[in-house]
């Protein structure tokens, strides 16, 4: 599927200090930044962030491919994930600028090549995200059959010394950290309360969800908050370190049962969670959102005072 003067090769993903890691990492991570760079002017993803992808419970280890020049230089990276909850395959192909135009359609098409041997059954559908900005990317995808499904924005706030100060809660709301292990399982079914009616929502066992969250380096357990409205659990706030390099905190799951919505609880934790990164001397505070959310988040997150700072396009085909 290469152009000549072009090899593909899988990672090579072994334990370092407990996490799936090694030299190959360093090497994807090289693609994606470059990729990232050439299409936003700066990188997105931190290293860890790639780490994850390769190694996230739907990752499939075998399937990811590096590729590189005759020279040995590394120009091209395929991941590949399978949700088999969800039905999905998804398809992350990134190549380094120079390369682009000739290498992004190739490895498409090893992505649908290796979804197409690893769906099981009728009704598998590949999905595949690209920037707004990334037309050559928009184009390949296009021209495989891919069609726009969704947006997502990736949303950001400047951190001043006017957000130090704690919000107070709600009337009868109060906060916990998830320490123990059964207070994570209330957050997993918080969360699959909170986010039933989400696009693309399909329910996983706890097992297949916590190490989504804990099995990264940028972790920040001390930072998984269960919200309590007259005692009941009502929502959840889950941070991490994804965004340190950019001096940012990141929230990376909020949400609140819909019984329990219209209280100001989400806005508090929102805000609380401005407080707690300011407070330690980040600048600012990102997270991403479903463009078309049916809750209101978008307009809750605008309110607080974040604005979109990137947008993602999703895509999907079904498989034959």
């Amino acid at each position: 599927m290469l152009p000549p003067g072009f090899v593909a090769r899988p990672l090579d993903l072994h334990e370092v200090d407990g996490y799936l890691d090694g030299p190959d990492v360093d090497i994807a991570y090289s693609v994606v930044s470059a990729a990232d760079t050439g299409v936003l002017a700066m990188a997105d993803s931190s290293r860890e962030s790639v780490r994850s992808d390769l190694t996230n419970p739907d990752a499939m280890r075998e399937e990811h491919r590096l590729v590189f020049t005759g020279d040995n230089e590394a120009v091209g990276l395929v991941i590949i994930e399978r949700d088999d909850e969800a039905r999905t395959v998804f398809v992350d192909s990134y190549a380094v600028p120079d390369h682009g135009r000739a290498l992004l359609a190739p490895l498409v098409a090893m992505g649908l090549e290796a979804a197409g041997r690893l769906a099981d059954g009728d009704g598998w559908k590949v999905e595949a995200g690209a920037f707004v900005q990334d037309e050559v990317y928009l184009d390949v995808l296009e021209a495989a059959g891919f069609t726009e499904v969704r947006r997502f924005w990736h949303m950001h706030i400047d951190l001043g010394p006017e957000h130090h100060t704690e919000p107070a809660p709600p009337p009868g709301v109060t906060v916990t950290v998830a320490t123990s292990d059964a207070d994570r399982r209330l957050l997993h079914r918080i969360d699959e309360i909170a986010f039933a009616e989400h696009f693309g929502f399909v329910p996983h066992p706890y097992e297949e969800w916590i190490p989504w969250f804990s099995d990264r380096r940028d972790a920040r357990p001390e930072l998984w908050r269960l919200a309590w409205l007259e005692g009941e659990p009502v929502g959840l706030c889950i941070q991490d370190d994804s965004r340190i390099e950019r001096d940012a905190g990141h929230v990376r799951v909020l949400g609140v049962v819909p019984e329990a919505r219209g209280r100001g609880i989400a806005t508090w934790l929102l805000r609380s969670a401005f407080s707690q990164t300011a407070r330690e001397g980040r600048t600012a505070m990102t997270l991403t959102v479903d463009s078309d959310n049916t809750t209101g988040a978008t307009a809750l997150y605008e309110r607080a005072g974040m604005t979109p700072e990137r947008v993602i396009v999703l895509l999907r085909r079904t498989l034959p």
